[in-house]
């Protein structure tokens, strides 16, 4: 009777083993909270999102991942955030292997907008296109061009501007005293500016203060709107988009040659939708009148969206506007 269920028991456990070894463990996880939740698919087939974002790699079955059981076999993976966009910083399949646990991190930088028709299985019971998250819509892959993935432009941005200022503060120096009719002035005026990144239009009334002669000195500062895409939905041979809207303002300062200037500004992020930046900045102002002067600004520099995006994209914002001296 003993060895009956001595074999019955270990005929079951043989039984049970291939069962055991099929069932292969995935656990989707991100360390971007920006892109959350992420929904997942398996072969084309919608199996839960990634509701939460980790520092380091979490645990199997840790709340805010997603784990699936699978076979030891090819799997076609795919990953689309909450704004539409599918992940392509994987090479789109897994090969599950026997005895292991398999943890795929999904980085934020990596999600691409798509036609959704080629993604039909996606968007087929779901439009991302009502779900309400302003975020910036970018015209070519700026994830590509990031401070924090390429240190080698922001270095030659940074001696650029050093020299920059460098030539400007001896020119500044030596003609400070130099008389000149136009100057110092405190002008008010309209302005407006676009950031080729970001996609952001800042529309603004700025303020100027020059202080010196030819050579000078100038502290800026601009309040308005900022206005960018927060959403692009492509399907059926449409593109459709929605606006948002914020107040915006940034602070900086100049060093003055004439009506040349080089300088920087700043502007933080008090919330998440909001840009931040840092730019060096190159303007030029033409006095028409005694009172009424054109500007045009080009720069370049870094920013983002939120109070921690300030490095996440290099951007080259210019504009143009007038100035009233008063």
């Amino acid at each position: 009777m003993k060895s009956f269920r001595f074999w019955s028991v270990a005929a079951a456990v043989l039984l049970l083993m291939p069962a055991a070894v099929r069932a292969q463990s995935i656990c989707f996880w991100t360390d971007d909270a920006d892109v959350v939740p992420v929904r997942i698919y398996v072969d084309r087939e919608y199996i839960g999102d990634v509701t939460a974002a980790f520092s380091n790699q979490p645990l199997l079955d840790t709340e805010g991942t997603l784990s699936v059981d699978t076979t030891p076999a090819r799997h076609e993976l795919t990953a689309v955030d909450k704004y539409g966009r599918v992940y392509k910083g994987w090479q789109g399949y897994i090969n599950a292997r026997e005895g292991e646990v398999h943890y795929l991190r999904i980085r934020g930088r990596q999600f691409r907008e798509v036609n959704h028709e080629d993604y039909g299985y996606v968007f087929l019971d779901w439009a991302p296109l009502f779900i309400y998250a302003p975020r910036p819509y970018y015209h070519f892959s700026v994830e590509d061009l990031s401070p924090l993935e390429d240190s080698g432009l922001l270095a030659g941005m940074a001696v650029t501007a050093v020299g920059a200022t460098a030539a400007m503060g001896v020119a500044a120096a030596r003609n400070w005293g130099l008389e000149d009719s136009r100057f110092p002035y405190f002008a008010l005026g309209l302005g407006t500016e676009y950031f080729s990144t970001l996609g952001l239009w800042r529309n603004v009334a700025q303020m100027k203060a020059r202080f010196g002669g030819k050579g000078g000195i100038s502290l800026l500062a601009d309040a308005g709107v900022s206005v960018l895409p927060y959403y692009s939905y492509t399907g059926y041979g449409r593109t459709y988009r929605n606006f948002h809207s914020e107040f915006t303002w940034s602070v900086g300062a100049s060093l003055d040659y004439g009506g040349l200037s080089f300088g920087v500004r700043y502007k933080p992020a008090f919330n998440d939708f909001s840009e931040t930046f840092l730019t060096a900045r190159v303007a030029y102002d033409w006095w028409i009148t005694g009172h009424f002067g054109l500007n045009f600004h080009g720069g370049f520099g870094v920013g983002g969206f939120g109070a921690q995006g300030m490095m996440d994209y290099y951007d080259f914002p210019f504009g143009f506007g007038f100035l009233v001296r008063l």
